[in-house]
Parts: structure tokens; C-alpha cells; sequence
């Protein structure tokens, strides 16, 4: 279940409730999850009866779902999240499912641990107004919410149902018959209403006191809030004022005596995430936790060699995802710092792209090569932008996979192959494409991979030399197989291997291939939900590890997939690929239950078995909130440049793992595409098309902000002062006029 930005809108104004405002649920998104609350890895002995039983709740399937209920699959089966067929029923909005759970006893008020969400409020979340009304009939007890929903949207049979359905909490009740902009439907079941008791507020040990505090920080304002545990309840203090108590009066919601100050806190998989503030003449302000409150410039103790980049280097081969070895560094020539897109200043020049692909550019020598996805006959687009949606987009039309080659000095097209034509076997996310990964080569062969068209590799004239069809390559939300999301994990070369992540919801697995026959290697099995990351080789003198970010992190002998080790708890949703340096990885995550950062020394074996914060002879360092959610990381000159989705970047100490400094974009935005460096600048890309140019080191400065017209989601691509940035539909490359044509 996906919560897409409208409800928790609505559901800030529930008081007794978890808040979730349109600012922040999306913020913490996509789609996008789980440690100590984190739910059990499937049983592979387990029964397919529930899983079949959740598939067709989902699909709207009646027969199938009453079929296998009458062969004996529980009503209240639970999934990995705890989540039921009612549920997901209700989420997709399936009436005729809904109504027949419920014959057959379906508990209409159990809650799934992750949103702990109620199938009412899966309803609610996804509009379905028939849904709600039969789950009130049937007996659900959260009326109050399906009151506050209905005087919300004027909707005049949700609130009859609800009042129909039994008393209202009176607090709650006085509150909404005290509102003047009650549509007068909705009014007129409001006088029907009878009052039950307001519930008792909760009781908290200062163990459970103990999970709210810490400092929280706003979203978009300078807002910062310091909450700590007193004996009877919190401590709030706004901006370094005294402190005012705070009592529990219902879950997760604490008020002061007088009732000028509210706290509702909010978050996935059973943590506190954020907290919404309610101040007596003020709007709701919603706040997230802090990260990294930093110690400034001083915690920067670089080694020497980290300051200046080694004499005479020159970055011309861009073989893969971010460069070499996935570094995001292209020293060497000099890159602008500045351009105009539209008067043409410092472009080199624009290429058109057919279709539409999110991969980025990869460089050998004079060629430059991307990769896309056309689909005929219809149009295609993405959506930018900050926002907790996660509809698939369907596009049930002939695609054609391409794999496209242009000359780096003129834009001029030198090759195009076709790797693959059909109709798709799954949907995108609808800010992904059908061509988010990037392709790879070794000056020789070049391999690119695709949902539905499969892995492909071809020579330099786009002449393809082998093809492994390799399914659908369903990666979507954890909770749900059904919202299709789109795969973007990027093949890595390792020797003559070729290496694929291939984390779906069916039988995830890491395989490599002979890159020159097509011979498959070797095959690991992987239990962990759908990723999005792309591998990385930690070199040392005690072995090479093949890295993978996941829900679990794992280490892998890149010669035969052997497990070497494995590290949790990690975020649910994965996506940064793991960055590495002077034999230790540095990999991160921004999604629930934990956000972590690990430095992790080579040599790891076993299950490490701690997690972030604890010690561990192979963890350099680690934060359990620090990670990024989109982006993968920048690692350059002694300082990691962790740049957060919603539009803040920090910098740490590599070594130590001290914070330097945390900043504001200054114009924001939205960060998918990972940062890159060119002697001493940073060039951070945005969603809506901004190109930041950012100077290296302890103390923030920009140097510019430059625009491209046109969202920026992949990551851009350095090859001797040449800056090549890709569109959805367009390549850029940028230059100074005195860079060697």
C-alpha cells in the first residue's frame, strides 16, 4: 500500500491520529519502509495459499478470492507487513472483494504494521468513497476519521454511513460540529450524531517517552524543535525557548495543559519520523526528524593526498554508471562552471533522443552512448517533483529498445541498434522510463539491460553479440507486486564478467555473464525486497567484494557469488549504489525503518549482526538517519557529499564520519540524479531541471545555479572537460569554447 499525498493531507486534522500532512508524507515517499519493528523475511517452506489469496484480493479476483477460502486459506492471513486480503482490497478498491471478506469474517479494524493502516483508511487514501461505506457497515470502528474525511471532501453518504454506524468520539464530534465551512449534507447527519466517550489517552513508559525525542527540523522553514522526556510526559521546546510539557492525549499525540501546543507524531514500521506541531493562530507546521547536526568546518581532517588531485590526470573514459568505478569524478579538464542553454553559451551541442530513457551517458574515447525506450504510437512523458505517489503508468503498446551512440566532439549520430521490440511485461513508475539503467563497457564491448528486452551486449559499432531474455523485472513497492515501479539497476564489468542486481519481487537474484559469449557464470539467490541499486567492487589486498545495497547489504565474491557477509538493519527501499575508496564502502539509504550510513572496512565475513551506531571491528563509522534517499553519494577529497531528495546536501568527514556542514539548495528542488566533481566543483542536478554548481570542501558555497529546460533525472557524464547531461529526450554536452574539439 502506497499512501499518495491526499489523505494525509486530511488526515492532519485527525487529533487522535498520526499526522501526515501534504508536505511531509511525500517527502518521505516513493514509493519511497525495518529493524527492530522490521517484519520476518518470507518462509520459503510457506504455504503459496495466502500469497495466491493477497494476489487476488489485489486483482479484483472474486472467484479466486472465494475459491481459495473455501480450500481453507485464513481470512486474516497476514503478508511480510501484516497487511490482509481486506486490506489490499480495500486499497485497490474492489467492492465486490470487500463485501465477500467481510461475509466470511474479515476483521475490518486490524491494522498492517508498516502504515499502520486500517483497511478504512486504505479506502480512504485511494477514494474509494462504496469502500468505505461497506467497511463502516461491516463494522469498522474508525468512524471518527470517515466523519473528518467526509466533512472534508462534502461527501454527504460517507458521513450518514459513518454516523449511521455508531457513536462518535465526543471531542472529536464537538470539533467538527464547531466548523463553519461544513458542507449543509454533511451537517445535517453531524445532528444526527450520538457521542461516545472520548477513548482513554495511552500510557507511556519513559522507555516509549524515550522513541519521540530528539530534535526535529521544518521541512522548508528554519523551524527547529528540541523534544525531550519528562517524568510524566515531553518537553517541546520551538526555536530554543523553555520548554513546555506536553501529555499524551491520544497516541502519539501530546498537548499542553492549556491547549496552545499539539505534537502529533508520525512514522513508518512503528520509528517517529516527523512530528506536526499545532500552535494556537498559527498554521500546522511539520517538522522531520534532524540529521547530522554538524560541527563545522574543523571536523574536516583530510589526508594530503585528498586535497589536490593527482598531477596530469585527465578523466576521458566514462565506462559506466558514474565513471569510474562509479566515483562520480571527472578531474582533469576543466568543466564550465557556468552556461545558457538558450543563448547557447558554453554548449557544445544538443542532441535529440527518441523515446524516453532516464539512463545515463557513458563515454569511450569519441563516443558517447545512452539508452531508450520508444514507444510507438503514444506519448510519452514523466512527472517531477516531491511527492509520496506511486501510480504505474501503463503503456500496453509495442516499445522498442535502443541502444543510441553520437560523437562527443559534434553530437552527430554515429550508431543506433534496436536490442529489442515488444509490448512491455511491466509498468513504470511515473517518473521512471523503460530505460532507467545504464549501460557499461570496456572500450570493447558494451553491455545495456532492459525490463522485458532483456541483457544485451554489443561491439562498438552496435553490432549485437549476444542477448539473455530476462523477464519482466518486476521492482516495485514491497507491500504490493502489483505497483509496478521499473527496474534500474545498471550492469557492472569485473574482468570479463558482466554483473546484474537483479532485486524484483519473483526470485530476486545477482548473476554474472561471460561478457564476450554471453555464458552465464554463476547465480545467487538474494532474499530481499525490490531494489533499485547498482553493485560496486570493493578492491583490497585480502579479496575483491561485490557490493550490493538491498534491504539487506551484502558482500559477494565477484568471481563466484559467493556470500562473503551481510549488514542490517538497512533502509526498505534501497537505491544509492555503494561507494568505495581506500578498501572501505560506503553505502546508504533514506527510507524507513533506519536511514543509515555505514563505512565498512574490507575483510568483512559473516553476518556483522549490528547495526548503525553500534561498534564493530569492520564498521570505520556509521548514523542510523543520515542516508540519502534517491542519490547516490559523492565521495571526494576526504569529504562524502550525502545529498537528501527534498533538497539539502551534508558533508562528512570520510574518515570519522563528523558532520561538516548540512545546507539548503538555495533555490530547492527535487534530487533523483547523483552529484558529480571536476576539479574542485560539484555539479548537483535536479528533477525540475536546475544544475547546481557547488564548491568542493569543509565550507559550503555555491558557485552558480544553471538551468537545462528539462527535467534532469540521470546522473550527468565527465569526459575531458566535456559535461554530458541527459534529459528524459534530450543529450547536453557542455564545454568552455577553448576545450580541444
Amino acid at each position: 500500500m502506497i499512501f499518495r499525498g491526499r489523505l494525509p493531507e486530511k488526515r492532519g486534522r485527525d487529533r487522535n491520529r498520526d499526522p501526515g500532512t501534504l508536505k511531509a508524507l511525500p517527502i518521505l515517499l516513493a514509493v519511497l519502509l525495518v529493524a527492530a519493528c522490521r517484519p520476518a523475511e518470507h518462509d520459503a517452506a510457506r504455504d503459496s495459499g495466502p500469497d495466491e489469496l493477497f494476489a487476488a484480493a489485489r486483482a479484483g479476483d472474486l472467484e479466486g478470492v472465494r475459491r481459495l477460502l473455501d480450500s481453507g486459506v485464513a481470512v486474516d492471513a497476514v503478508d511480510r507487513y501484516d497487511a490482509t486480503a481486506l486490506g489490499m482490497a480495500a486499497g485497490a478498491g474492489h467492492l465486490e472483494v470487500v463485501t465477500h471478506l467481510l461475509e466470511r469474517g474479515a476483521d475490518p479494524d486490524h491494522r498492517e504494521k508498516f502504515f499502520n493502516a486500517s483497511p478504512l483508511d486504505q479506502a480512504l487514501n485511494g477514494e474509494h468513497i462504496d469502500v468505505a461505506i461497506a467497511l463502516l457497515g461491516g463494522g469498522a470502528d474508525d468512524r471518527e476519521s470517515a466523519l473528518e474525511y467526509a466533512a472534508s471532501e462534502g461527501l454527504a453518504d460517507l458521513a450518514q454511513a459513518a454516523v449511521d454506524s455508531g457513536p462518535i468520539h465526543e471531542t472529536r464530534l464537538e470539533a467538527l460540529r464547531a466548523r463553519s465551512d461544513i458542507d449543509p449534507s454533511v451537517r445535517d447527519a453531524l445532528n444526527t450524531a450520538l457521542s461516545r466517550p472520548d477513548p482513554p489517552p495511552p500510557v507511556y513508559s519513559a522507555e516509549d517517552l524515550g522513541r519521540f525525542g530528539g530534535l526535529f527540523e521544518g521541512f522548508s522553514t528554519d523551524t527547529l524543535v528540541d523534544v525531550t522526556v519528562l517524568e510524566s510526559g515531553l518537553g517541546l521546546s520551538v526555536g530554543g525557548a523553555e520548554p513546555v510539557a506536553l501529555t499524551a492525549v491520544a497516541e502519539r499525540t501530546f498537548r499542553s495543559t492549556d491547549g496552545s501546543l499539539e505534537a502529533s507524531f508520525w512514522g513508518r514500521a512503528g520509528t517517529i519520523e516527523m512530528v506536526e506541531l499545532r500552535r494556537d493562530g498559527e498554521q500546522p507546521e511539520s517538522l522531520r526528524r534532524s540529521v547530522a547536526e554538524p560541527v563545522g568546518p574543523e571536523a574536516y581532517d583530510p589526508e594530503p593526498e585528498d586535497v589536490e588531485p593527482a598531477a596530469g590526470v585527465t578523466t576521458r573514459n566514462w565506462p559506466g554508471f558514474r565513471g569510474p568505478a562509479a566515483s562520480g569524478v571527472g578531474d582533469g579538464v576543466d568543466t564550465p562552471a557556468t552556461w545558457d542553454v538558450r543563448r547557447r553559451s558554453n554548449v557544445r551541442w544538443r542532441a535529440e533522443l527518441p523515446g524516453l530513457g532516464n539512463s545515463s551517458p557513458i563515454v569511450w574515447d569519441d563516443l558517447v552512448i545512452v539508452t531508450t525506450a520508444v514507444a510507438e504510437g503514444v506519448a510519452q512523458e514523466i512527472r517531477t517533483g516531491l511527492t509520496g505517489e506511486g501510480t504505474p503508468v501503463d503503456e500496453e503498446v509495442e516499445h522498442s529498445w535502443r541502444v543510441l551512440a553520437f560523437d562527443k566532439r559534434t553530437g552527430n549520430p554515429r550508431w543506433a541498434t534496436e536490442v529489442g521490440r515488444g509490448v512491455p511485461l511491466s509498468r513504470r513508475h511515473f517518473k521512471a522510463s523503460q530505460a532507467n539503467s545504464t549501460p557499461v563497457t570496456d572500450g570493447k564491448l558494451v553491455v545495456a539491460a532492459f525490463p522485458t528486452a532483456g541483457i544485451a551486449c554489443l561491439d562498438l559499432t552496435g553490432q549485437m553479440k549476444w542477448k539473455h531474455d530476462l523477464g519482466g523485472l518486476n521492482a516495485g513497492a514491497p507491500q504490493d507486486p502489483g505497483a509496478e515501479w521499473g527496474f534500474s539497476s545498471s550492469p557492472v564489468l569485473y574482468g570479463d564478467q558482466v554483473i546484474l542486481q537483479v532485486d524484483v519481487h519473483e526470485g530476486p537474484y545477482v548473476a554474472a555473464w561471460d561478457l564476450w559469449s554471453g555464458r552465464e557464470l554463476w547465480r545467487t539467490a538474494r532474499d530481499v525486497v525490490p531494489s533499485w541499486a547498482t553493485p560496486n567492487i570493493l578492491r583490497s589486498s585480502g579479496g575483491d567484494e561485490l557490493v550490493l545495497n538491498g534491504s539487506t547489504i551484502h558482500g559477494y565474491d565477484p568471481l563466484t557469488g559467493e556470500e562473503l557477509w551481510s549488514l542490517g538493519p538497512n533502509s526498505e527501499l534501497a537505491i544509492a549504489t555503494p561507494v568505495v575508496d581506500d578498501q572501505v564502502v560506503y553505502v546508504t539509504a533514506g527510507y524507513a525503518p533506519v536511514k543509515p550510513i555505514y563505512a565498512v572496512r574490507a575483510g568483512a565475513r559473516g553476518a556483522l549482526g549490528v547495526g548503525p551506531g553500534e561498534d564493530h571491528d569492520r564498521i570505520v563509522w556509521s548514523e542510523e538517519r543520515g542516508g540519502a534517499y534517491m542519490p547516490t553519494p559523492l565521495l571526494y577529497r576526504g569529504i562524502l557529499y550525502v545529498v537528501h531528495h527534498n533538497g539539502r546536501i551534508v558533508a562528512y568527514d570520510a574518515g570519522s564520519g563528523a558532520p561538516i556542514y548540512k545546507q539548503r539548495f538555495s533555490r530547492g528542488g527535487t534530487f533523483t540524479g547523483s552529484p558529480v566533481a571536476v576539479n574542485g566543483k560539484l555539479y548537483v542536478p535536479t528533477e525540475e531541471g536546475l544544475i547546481y554548481v557547488i564548491e568542493a570542501g569543509p565550507v559550503y558555497r555555491e558557485i552558480a545555479v544553471n538551468e537545462i529546460g528539462e527535467a534532469v533525472m540521470a546522473t550527468p557524464a565527465v569526459s575531458e572537460g566535456i559535461l554530458l547531461i541527459r534529459t528524459p529526450s534530450t543529450l547536453w554536452a557542455i564545454a568552455d569554447p577553448s576545450t580541444p574539439r
